[in-house]
């Protein structure tokens, strides 16, 4: 089966090329000599415009692996298709209608049919719409339909994700509510994806919505790329690495992109760090493609979770040193992280200052919202504070005594 396996690729329903399975599990992406010729752009960093072959040996190229479904998306789609989870191309295939960024991959042969639980109102929803996103929480595309969302339909591409309770992790869709605010506040001047909590027709009471930043209102797709992409990971490897990868991306790439961008960058993940986001992969880092090059979208994924017992670790590691736990980080890391990126410690100092500044409207982003259970606003807090004060608020002073 692996032979027949292939799909037509378009970029803003444009056809841009092939994507082809050949035996032995490599991958050959083609662009169409009329897509070349259109003055279109590259669909990826990692894709230049050329007529030879992409040819990627093992499975899928990291581009398009990071396209696929995870967690309970993944398996709900394998249910669907009959198929292993690891059948990462057949996924792709049988739901690539609407995926990240302005890409669709479509099977013109269908060869595996989609069989849907229609008693199971959040399986129905995910698949139908034959679409794929990231991350491992439980997860929809949706639209607004007047004042309430509704789930998108086939042919139709959702303008927002709404994300459902998780069984394993409780509260989840109200701690990322409260981060996202908390985040918001320390990073003023910054731009961090808008949410609402509110229910989705047919299928939940409470889910939270966000506003897909790849939409725009009038229906076009903007075309966006993780980290993981951007620096050739598959999407199981997106811990792999450490923060700074991130900003040598944008120094070695200083003709697309902008350097002051690595102060924003660091900025984020000062932020994801004193909130308590020790799940902040290369996943949850993106740069949107625009006529004038890379830049960063805005951010996203803002979760409290150390606020859970098993994600104490942070994702990626400072200055090659990896599992870093939250709890034991101390001034040098911080301080550590901005020499990686290229920033002066005059930078890191502002940067210190700023948050500073802005702590107390953090702090009442958290208590603003009087939906959200008292205990995730005092928790979140509580840990904010311990943070600050065991580890931001010595910096300056660990800084003076290295000069």
């Amino acid at each position: 089966m692996a032979s027949n396996l292939w799909g037509k690729i378009y970029f803003n329903d444009v056809f841009a090329g092939i994507l082809q399975q050949e035996p032995g599990g490599r991958c050959v992406f083609t662009y169409d000599i009329s897509y070349l010729s259109s003055g279109r752009p590259a669909l990826s960093f990692s894709l230049p415009l050329q007529e030879e072959p992409h040819k990627y040996e093992d499975g899928l190229h990291p581009f398009f692996d990071n396209l696929c479904a995870e967690g309970w998306l993944k398996n709900a789609q394998a249910r669907a298709l009959g198929l292993k989870k690891s059948d990462r191309f057949a996924r792709l295939l049988a739901f690539g209608h609407d995926l990240a960024g302005a890409i669709s991959v479509i099977d013109p042969s269908h060869v595996r049919e989609v069989q849907i639980d229609t008693d199971n109102p959040q399986d129905l929803a995910a698949l139908s719409v034959r679409a794929s996103l990231s991350g491992v929480q439980p997860k929809i595309g949706v639209l607004k339909d007047g004042r309430k969302f509704r789930p998108a339909k086939y042919g139709e591409y959702a303008t927002h994700i709404a994300k459902l309770p998780s069984g394993t992790l409780p509260g989840i869709i109200d701690l990322e509510y409260t981060t996202t605010q908390a985040c918001k506040a320390l990073l003023k001047g910054d731009v961090v994806v808008d949410m609402i909590i509110a229910p989705v027709i047919d299928v939940t009471d409470k889910a939270l919505l966000i506003k897909r930043f790849d939409r725009m209102d009038d229906g076009t797709r903007l075309h966006f790329e993780e980290f993981n992409q951007l620096l050739g990971h598959k999407s199981e490897d997106k811990y792999d690495g450490c923060y700074e990868d991130m900003a040598d991306f944008i120094l070695a790439n200083d003709l697309i992109c902008l350097k002051t961008e690595r102060d924003t960058l660091f900025r984020r993940i000062m932020a994801c760090i004193l909130t308590g986001n020790t799940d902040a992969h290369f996943k949850n880092f993106a740069m949107m493609h625009t006529d004038k090059g890379l830049r960063l979208t805005p951010s996203y994924d803002l979760v409290a979770s150390a606020t859970y017992p098993d994600y104490q670790t942070l994702a990626l590691g400072i200055g090659r040193a990896k599992n870093l736990n939250i709890g034991t980080l101390k001034p040098e890391n911080i301080a550590r992280l901005g020499t990686l990126f290229g920033l002066p410690d005059k930078a890191v100092l502002l940067a210190l200052k700023d948050f500073e500044k802005r702590l107390p409207n953090a702090h009442k982003a958290i208590y603003a919202s009087n939906d959200i259970p008292r205990i995730i606003k005092d928790n979140l807090h509580q840990q904010m504070e311990k943070r600050w004060n065991g580890t931001f608020a010595s910096i300056g002073d660990y800084l003076l005594k290295k000069r």
